[in-house]
C-alpha cells in the first residue's frame, strides 16, 4: 500500500533535520510506528524553509518543498502563520510529487495549511485528518483579553504582527472551508470535530483516528504517584502564546485562590515574561504574577516537562477552544488529577467526575472551586487520575492507532 502524507511538519525526519527542536509531536510518533508495518510504503511531503532534495530516512521517503521568502516584514509574518504565499506554485509542486509517488491514498494532516487544496488537482482519494478547525477557533481566537489591552501592546511594537495574524487567520479559515467543502474522507477523534465536519464537509465519510503521544509518556516509570498533595499545592498548565489558550483564566483563578487563603503555586509551561499574551494580561489585570504564585517556565523538552508534571499536584487545562489537546492527553497518560475547561472536543477526551473535573470556560470561580474540591479529597483525585491513565493508555496505544489508520486506508481504497 503506497501512502503519501502531506504534513505541516517533517514528522520523524525532524530527528535528522533539527534534532534539538521540540516539535514533530504525534505525527513524528505515528511516522515511526507506521513504517514498521510491512505492507506500508510511506512518503511524506512537507514545507521547509531551506532548499532540500528528497531523501530517505527511517524507511520513509521525504519530499521537502521550499517555502518562498517574502521581503516585507508584514508578508514574512503572514506567510509564517499561513503558509499560503505563492499558493498555486506550492500546490503545483505537491501535485508533481503526487504524480511521482502515485499513492493509493493521500493523507492530509490538518486543515490549517493549503495542502488540502490538492483535492482540486487529483483523482487520487484524499483523507483529511482534523487537528483543529479554524472557523470555530476564529470565533474564540481573542477570547479572554479585551481588545483595548491588545491595542496597547500593539502600540508597543506589535501592530504589524497582530495585523498579519488577524488577516492570515481569517484567510486560512476561508481556505479551510473551501478544502472541507469537497472533502470525501475525514478522520477525527471527538464528538466536536465530527459535528463540525458534518456541517463543513457534508459529503464526507467520517473515520475515527486517535493519536500516538510522545514516547516518554508510555514509560511505566513515568506515573504520577504522589502520596499526598504538597503545601502550597502545585498546579501546572502547558499552553501557548495565543489569547484563546486562556492565560487570563490562570491569573484570575490564582488571584481568587490567593485572596481566599489557598496557598498555591501555578507553573505555566510554554510561556515566558517576554511573550505577548502575558504582557497584555498583566497590563489589563494590573497583577504581579509572583504575588499570586504564577511561575512562567518557558518551553521545556520532553524530559523536563514530564519531571515537572510528576512534581505537580493537579493539571489544569484552561483554553477557550480545543479539539483534543495533547497536553491534557499527556497529563492523563501520567495519571495526574485533572481539571479542564469543557470546550470543543475536551468532553470526548475526559469524562467528567470520573477522570477529572470539567468546568465552564472563562469562569475562574468554578475553576478555583474544582481545584479546592480535588485538593480537599486526595483519594478522589487519585482515583480520577488512575481512571484517566487507564483510558489514555487504551486510546493512545500505538498498535491500536496504527490499526485505525490502516483500516481507514483500506476502506477508502475499497470504496474508490
Amino acid at each position: 500500500m503506497k501512502i503519501l502524507w502531506l504534513s505541516n511538519n517533517p514528522c520523524y525526519a525532524i530527528e535528522k533535520l533539527s534534532p534539538n527542536t521540540q516539535s514533530g509531536g504525534w505525527l513524528k510518533a505515528l511516522n515511526y510506528h507506521m513504517v514498521k508495518q510491512k505492507d506500508i510504503e510511506l512518503s511524506i511531503c512537507f514545507y521547509w524553509p531551506e532548499d532540500l532534495e528528497p531523501f530517505e530516512f527511517h524507511n520513509t521517503t521525504y519530499y521537502p518543498i521550499t517555502t518562498s521568502k517574502p521581503k516585507s516584514f508584514l508578508k514574512k509574518i503572514r506567510h509564517k502563520i499561513s503558509g499560503n504565499n505563492n499558493q498555486s506554485a506550492e500546490i503545483k509542486k505537491i501535485n508533481d510529487i503526487v504524480n511521482q509517488v502515485n499513492p493509493d491514498v493521500i493523507h492530509v494532516h490538518g486543515t490549517e495549511l493549503n495542502f488540502g487544496l490538492i483535492q482540486y488537482e487529483t483523482t487520487t482519494p484524499v483523507l483529511i485528518s482534523i487537528q483543529g478547525i479554524l472557523s470555530p477557533y476564529l470565533e474564540k481566537y481573542f477570547s479572554g483579553v479585551p481588545e483595548k489591552y491588545l491595542k496597547q501592546i500593539k502600540r508597543r511594537g506589535f501592530i504589524h504582527f497582530f495585523k498579519a495574524l488577524n488577516n492570515a487567520f481569517i484567510l486560512n479559515a476561508e481556505r479551510e472551508r473551501h478544502i472541507l467543502k469537497v472533502a470525501k474522507h475525514i478522520m477525527g477523534r471527538t464528538d466536536w470535530d465530527k459535528r463540525v465536519t458534518r456541517l463543513l464537509a457534508p459529503e464526507s465519510n467520517y473515520f475515527l483516528g486517535n493519536e500516538i503521544l510522545r514516547q516518554a509518556f508510555y514509560n511505566d516509570n513515568n506515573i504520577w504517584n504522589k502520596s499526598s498533595f504538597d503545601k502550597p499545592i502545585k498546579l501546572i498548565t502547558t499552553t501557548g502564546d495565543v489569547a484563546y489558550k486562556g492565560f487570563e483564566l490562570i491569573v484570575k483563578t490564582a488571584k481568587i485562590l490567593h485572596d481566599y487563603g489557598i496557598e498555591a503555586e501555578w507553573y505555566v509551561v510554554g510561556l515566558n515574561e517576554n511573550n505577548l499574551i502575558p504582557k497584555a494580561v498583566k497590563v489589563w489585570l494590573k497583577q504581579d504574577l509572583d504575588d499570586i504564585g504564577i511561575k512562567l517556565l518557558g518551553v521545556m523538552n520532553e524530559t523536563e516537562l514530564i519531571q515537572k508534571l510528576l512534581e505537580s499536584d493537579i493539571y489544569c487545562q484552561v483554553s477557550h477552544i480545543e479539539n483534543s489537546p495533547n497536553s491534557l492527553c499527556e497529563a492523563m497518560m501520567l495519571g495526574m488529577p485533572l481539571v479542564a475547561t469543557n470546550v470543543g472536543g475536551t468532553s470526548s477526551i475526559l469524562e467528567n467526575n470520573r477522570e477529572g473535573i470539567l468546568v465552564q470556560e472563562g469562569e475562574p470561580y468554578e475553576l478555583a472551586g474544582a481545584i479546592i474540591e480535588l485538593k480537599n479529597d486526595y483519594k478522589k483525585a487519585k482515583a480520577y487520575g488512575y481512571n484517566g491513565r487507564k483510558r489514555a493508555l487504551e486510546r493512545h496505544k500505538p498498535s491500536k492507532v496504527v490499526e485505525e489508520v490502516i483500516t481507514t486506508y483500506n476502506t477508502i481504497i475499497q470504496k474508490s
